[in-house]
C-alpha cells in the first residue's frame, strides 16, 4: 500500500511539472518563438504581429507583439455546437 501511494504521489508531482507557462508579458518575440515552436503567425504589420497557439480543437491562444515585445494575450474558445438563431418578426400593418 505504501509503494502504491508513493508511485501515485510521484506521478502527481511530475504531471504538474510538465505544465509550464511559456508566455510572459514583456518577453521578446525571439524568446517567444524559441519556447513556442507550435505558434502560427496570424498577422504581421510594421507595428505589430499576432501569433496563434492552438491548444486543442476548440481553444486557441492569441499573443500580440508591438515593437518586438509581448503586450497582450487572449484566449479564444470556439463552440461549434452552440448555434444562435436570429428570429425575424414581421411587422403587422
Amino acid at each position: 500500500m505504501k509503494t502504491i501511494t508513493t508511485i501515485l504521489l510521484a506521478f502527481l508531482l511530475t504531471g504538474c511539472a510538465l505544465v509550464r507557462n511559456t508566455v510572459e508579458l514583456g518577453m521578446t518575440e525571439t524568446e517567444f518563438k524559441k519556447k513556442n515552436y507550435s505558434a502560427i503567425l496570424s498577422e504581421l504589420t510594421e507595428d505589430y504581429s499576432v501569433y496563434r497557439i492552438p491548444h486543442d480543437s476548440y481553444t486557441n491562444m492569441y499573443v500580440y507583439f508591438e515593437k518586438g515585445r509581448l503586450v497582450r494575450v487572449k484566449e479564444e474558445i470556439n463552440r461549434p455546437d452552440v448555434v444562435i438563431q436570429k428570429s425575424v418578426e414581421k411587422e403587422v400593418e
